[in-house]
């Protein structure tokens, strides 16, 4: 009896698994569409495409997101300080277009002046040069024995110089005494003098003509670097950088001025 019981109950035991199986293989059917993509049926959940979404989804999360067109627009409009800075520094102002500040123009603008200035201010003073030499070549002499302010000894050294180094000869015979004898007349030598202070005059003017170019170059660079940064600035967060002067020609100063847009 006891072999009875137990056959009925493996025989329950099977029948109840054979009844699961087929309520699963009702409620989940395989099919395949003609595209070829698997989709799995369910009462429940419905059709259920291959591949399936969350792995979408977890693709999506792992590439990178694509920059939006406005930040694409600010990364492009970007603007290069150490370009800036170069290009100004080479050629003042262009670092200033460069960034797209109009006043890059003023600083072209001073440089032509400069150099332009430089130019004819040596040429001037290189032509008064010649014209106070050709006149000291014909009102002096050096003096002999004769003569009031003769010095055997400055004579013979102010010879080497008019062999070897003609600029100490003719600053010379107009700068110390014993060599005024050898003028024709004072009058000559004022001349001279005048002549030779006009061209000295001239020729440092081109000099600082040339100082006024360097210090362009290097203000202009400094200026197109911040105004780099400060375009850069004002791309990202909307805060702008100035330069502000106050005070006295005494006593000058300089702030620097922060805004923002809101």
């Amino acid at each position: 009896m006891a072999l009875s019981v137990r056959l009925g109950l493996l025989s329950t035991l099977m029948i109840l698994l054979l009844a699961g199986a087929t309520h699963t293989a009702e409620c989940a059917e395989a099919l395949v569409r003609p595209s070829g993509r698997l989709v799995l049926s369910d009462p429940l959940m419905g059709h259920l495409e291959s591949p399936p979404r969350f792995l979408l989804a977890q693709r999506a999360i792992r590439q990178e997101r694509p920059a939006s067109p406005e930040e694409e627009e600010a990364v492009e409009s970007e603007k290069s300080p150490g370009k800036a800075f170069v290009f100004s520094l080479l050629a003042p102002g262009s670092g200033q277009l460069y960034v797209g500040a109009k006043r890059g123009y003023i600083f072209l603008g001073v440089e032509a002046i400069a150099w332009t200035s430089s130019y004819f201010l040596w040429r001037s003073g290189k032509d008064k040069k010649d014209e106070y030499e050709d006149f000291a070549d014909g009102h002096w002499g050096f003096p002999d024995s004769a003569d009031a302010c003769y010095n055997p000894e400055a004579n013979q050294r102010l010879y080497e110089f008019y062999l070897y180094d003609k600029e100490h000869y003719y600053e010379d015979i107009g700068k110390y005494p014993y060599y005024t004898c050898g003028w024709d007349s004072p009058q000559s030598l004022q001349s001279y003098l005048g002549m030779r202070d006009d061209s000295n005059r001239l020729l440092k003017g081109s000099n600082y003509a040339i100082m006024a170019a360097v210090i362009n170059h290097v203000v202009s660079a400094v200026d197109a670097l911040r105004l780099a940064r400060n375009y850069n600035m004002e791309l990202s967060n909307g805060v702008k950088l100035d330069l502000k002067f106050e005070g006295s020609p005494e006593s000058p100063g300089v702030m620097v001025v922060a805004s923002r847009k809101f």
